[in-house]
């Protein structure tokens, strides 16, 4: 029995191995070849062959591409040889029926003498390929004989010029007749050579070809090349030599953009994302956390943001409800063709890139896009937008501009070059919050799959990825892998979409409207229809605290605690113990009627209440004063001053900063009032799902009990900002005492202590017990700050 022989050699190699066949008494070489190569002698139906290894990788970041298709088509012949790469962009290829796998080179020439190569498959039926080289042209003769030394059919005779052949006989005689099982011989005569060997034809031969079949065909030695794939522009190469020393089986490949009808003359552009792996999430926050690789195939996605103009296409054609409408809102607006759709709930971009033959992305492959495989902190690299805001590099809040840079909500799509993705993607921070497939789950990055990962928990919360023009934060906000969650049945001005394309389906065929659905668009104001959702749904805050809780107090026994951290912002280091003595604290913040009763005394001012400060009117809405319905919420929108004089009515005072604290955190030093799990609405009233939970307004004080410091003070993250005693120094517990400290020095900045985080934060560092935040004490206008009061006490 034949025995299978395998070489392995790299282009140092020097082999001089030989193996002998025992039932075809011949010898065999093997000789120095490319690494690239794999050279195997194949038995029982196989034949000589080798093996291509090599990458795809793709141009931009060099990384591995997965799952592109490898193509090598015979540059002559046609035959046609196909794989697909690895994850990490690796592709074997096997080429089989190459003749000249058995050819030994002239030493030190580089030049094949003319040869006879190994039959195969061998034993046959119904056919056997016969491989030879010539070395220079001249008559050829390729004989099949029987063991008796009678030729049975002449396969060739004829003149051949120089060159690889590969002839095939299907155990048939010259008049075409099936010849009988057996053994065979064949011989090749040329010029200078004559060479034989041995076949055994099993079962009979059958007649397969016609007449002129028997000519000779040149055997490949030269292929055509394709590489393609989901996301790349495919790679054509033309005439390429395996064999040859200088080939290279390590190819390069680009992004495929293209563009995808939307019906009539209209077209969006899609940018490609190839496939491979990538480093997703960041330690900075628990919802992101771990950082985890992640391999995806390849995607297209909208290089813009889906504009108004694009998603009208949808309405006319009577396959998406239209957009809610109102301030910020861009449906109806004429003049904002070229903005983001913006005002419409997850449905609604579900519907949309399913009626565009599109699908909304992973969670995955938005980030992917944004970040690209480098790991950038934003779309266009690392460095931070800058507390002030960029409006070279996103649609944003920008000092001294406002919000939207100026808009006053979105800005028109792809403007901001300079906010590009590696992938040149645009707008993937600021503009809309943009809606993505999956369901929000904090927790779902610890268990979620390696490979095109999605969460479909049915959570009751989607993603949304890559904020906003409205109100942030931006260097923490504006990060590639900042996640925020929102209930798919909500209308934002902030919110709008863009959408993916793949070889994986994810939305199917768009669900039907919801029965709710269906009635609350009737309601086309986005603030009307929210509220009307959440009607149906009981979200509506329904705690009321008892009258004669509102203005209990808390004490507060003297002693040591943990104050400040070693990890958090520069002014909140170090961490350090300190003395407090024993003091009272309200337990809830000063709410709209404890401070009417001042105003009435004639002591207090009133706060401001109404739109006229504000560039977008609706923001009049989230001032309490004067709003019968919330007397029972934290009054806000108060100076330090008025704060101050409030308390001062009540024998009391603004809590030192300190004092406020230990009674936020106790003397464990928890990160946040009920622990260290980060916040959502779960916890306290903050940006999730919208201001103050989606009731765009604060909650009755207390309506989060939940959430109540280890002393029982409520609502000392979120709800409001809360104005304490102490002017602000970046470096004052550097240098501060550490024994019932307070900061009595204004400094060159004259900015006051705010503590607690607001409803309209969504960041939950800002909700941190440590977090501080300097604020003008003249501030009358901002709807996110209120107060409690503390006292001394003898105890």
């Amino acid at each position: 029995m034949l025995t299978q022989v395998v070489a392995v050699r790299s282009v140092k190699s020097e082999l001089i191995e030989e193996k002998e066949d025992t039932m075809l008494k011949s010898r065999i070489r093997y000789w120095h070849c490319p690494a690239h190569l794999l050279f195997i002698f194949l038995t029982r139906g196989h034949g000589w062959g080798f093996d291509i290894q090599g990458t795809v990788r793709f141009e931009l970041d060099k990384q591995p591409v997965m799952g592109a298709v490898v193509r090598f088509v015979g540059h002559r012949s046609g035959d046609l040889f196909e794989t697909q790469t690895d994850a990490n962009g690796s592709y074997v290829l096997s080429l089989p029926d190459m003749a000249t796998a058995v050819l030994e080179p002239r030493e030190g020439s580089g030049v094949y003498p003319t040869q006879l190569g190994l039959a195969f498959p061998n034993p046959f039926n119904p056919e056997v390929n016969i491989p030879f080289h010539l070395a220079e042209p001249g008559p050829v003769l390729l004989q099949i004989y029987d063991l008796l030394g009678q030729p049975v059919h002449p396969l060739v005779a004829q003149e051949l010029s120089a060159g690889t052949y590969q002839m095939r006989w299907d155990g048939t005689d010259r008049q075409q007749r099936p010849v009988a099982a057996g053994v065979y011989l064949y011989q090749l005569v040329a010029t200078g050579f004559t060479g034989s060997g041995k076949l055994t034809l099993l079962d009979g031969g059958s007649k397969r070809h016609d007449v002129g079949a028997w000519s000779p065909k040149t055997l490949t030695r030269s292929f055509d090349v394709e590489v393609s794939g989901v996301g790349i522009e495919t790679l054509r190469l033309v005439n390429l030599q395996p064999l040859s020393r200088s080939f290279v089986a390590d190819f390069t490949v680009a992004a495929n953009h293209r563009q995808h009808p939307l019906g009539g003359n209209q077209f969006t552009v899609l940018l490609g994302v190839p496939g491979g792996k990538f480093s997703m999430g960041s330690k900075r926050y628990q919802d992101e956390s771990p950082r985890h690789d992640v391999l995806l195939d390849g995607f297209f996605l909208q290089q813009l943001e889906t504009t108004q103009a694009e998603y009208q296409r949808c309405v006319e054609a009577g396959a998406c409800f239209e957009p809610a409408q109102g301030e910020a809102c861009n449906w109806g607006h004429g003049d904002r063709a070229d903005h983001p759709v913006n005002c419409i709930s997850w449905h609604d971009a579900s519907r949309y890139c399913t009626w565009a033959g599109l699908r909304l992305p992973t969670e995955a492959e938005w980030e992917k896009a944004a970040r690209g495989t480098t790991g950038r902190e934003y779309p266009w690299g690392d460095a931070p937008p800058g507390g002030a805001g960029n409006c070279e590099r996103a649609v944003m809040m920008r000092a001294g501009k406002g919000l939207g840079c100026g808009h006053d909500g979105t800005g028109p799509v792809g403007t901001k070059v300079d906010g590009s993705s590696p992938y040149g993607m645009l707008d993937m921070a600021g503009n809309v919050w943009e809606w993505v497939e999956d369901d929000y789950d904090r927790e779902f990055y610890a268990a979620s799959p390696l490979q095109n990962p999605i969460n479909r928990a049915d959570s009751g919360h989607k993603v949304l990825r890559g904020n906003s023009w409205f109100y942030v934060d931006p260097d923490p906000d504006m990060r590639a892998a900042s996640r925020y969650r929102m209930p798919p049945l909500r209308w934002y001005p902030y919110v709008g979409t863009r959408c993916a394309s793949s070889n994986t389906e994810l939305n199917g065929n768009p669900d039907p409207p919801l029965q709710l659905e269906s009635e609350v668009v009737l309601f086309p104001d986005w603030r009307r229809r929210n509220r009307a959702v959440q009607q149906e749904l009981g979200d509506l805050p329904m705690v009321k605290v008892d009258a004669g809780q509102q203005n209990e107090m808390m004490m507060i026994p003297a002693g040591n605690f943990r104050m400040g951290t070693d990890v958090g912002a520069g002014d909140e280091r170090p961490e350090r113990t300190v003395f407090v003595s024993t003091f009272e604290i309200d337990r809830f913040e000063v709410t709209v009627s404890d401070y009417e009763a001042c105003v009435r005394d004639g002591s207090c001012t009133e706060p401001y209440s109404g739109p006229a400060a504000y560039r977008l009117q609706f923001e009049g809405d989230f001032t309490n004063w004067g709003k019968p319905e919330r007397a029972d919420h934290p009054v806000n929108a108060v100076t330090w001053f008025q704060a101050n004089t409030y308390c001062r009515w009540a024998d009391k005072r603004l809590p030192t900063e300190a004092e406020w604290e230990k009674a936020a955190r106790g003397t464990e030093g928890q990160r946040y009032p009920w622990g260290n799990r980060e916040p959502d609405c779960d916890w306290i009233v903050m940006d999730d799902g919208g201001d103050g939970c989606g009731q765009e307004s604060t909650w009755p004080v207390g309506a989060k009990p939940q959430s109540a410091s280890p002393y029982g003070v409520h609502d000392m993250s979120g709800n409001v900002w809360e104005w304490v005693a102490d002017w602000w120094s970046h470096d004052y517990y550097v240098s501060g005492p550490t024994r019932n400290p307070l900061n009595t020095e204004p400094g060159t900045a004259e900015l006051k202590v705010l503590r607690g985080g607001s409803l309209a934060d969504q960041n939950p560092h800002i909700h941190l017990t440590t977090n501080r935040l300097a604020y003008g004490p003249k501030s009358r206008f901002d709807y996110t700050i209120g107060f409690r009061c503390a006292r001394s006490t003898s105890f």
